[in-house]
């Protein structure tokens, strides 16, 4: 049998986190889920995810920034190069952007993380991303 990709979802939204794991498990991933940065931290350290689906906004701000600078700080590689994908709605609502079309900042220039999405998910644009995200983790690998 083959081994199943593990994703966790760190998101304060838990309408959102519910729908997530609908739509990966059903196209076959296995799922764990985080409320919080905190927690999400604790869930990476026991799970070791194959990847992770990062909330930019939670209840503290941008914790989601603060994990993932977190997780690419760590002594062991396996944090410094677990896949993340940020997941945002700040785009959209301020100036900031985090990526840019064309010749010009491209996920992982400025901040380490392999993509990055606008709420609302587009579930097809989400699993598209995801297995990009992890067959590029594959090859690396």
């Amino acid at each position: 049998m083959a081994k199943r990709e593990k994703i966790l979802v760190v998101d304060d939204d838990a309408d959102l986190v519910d729908t997530l794991r609908l739509v990966l498990e059903s196209s076959g991933y296995s799922v764990v889920t985080a409320c919080d940065a905190e927690s999400g931290q604790s869930q990476v350290e026991v799970e070791r995810p194959d990847l992770i689906l990062l909330d930019v906004m939670m209840p503290n701000s941008t914790e989601g920034f603060n994990l993932l600078w977190k997780l690419r700080q760590h002594a062991e590689q396996y944090f410094r190069e677990v896949p993340v994908i940020m997941v945002t709605a700040i785009q959209d609502r301020t100036g900031l952007r985090f990526h840019a079309e064309g010749d010009h900042l491209k996920a992982g220039d400025s901040l380490p993380a392999q993509a990055f999405l606008d709420k609302p998910l587009d579930p097809n644009v989400l699993l598209q991303t995801v297995q990009e995200v992890l067959t590029a983790a594959w090859r690396k690998g």
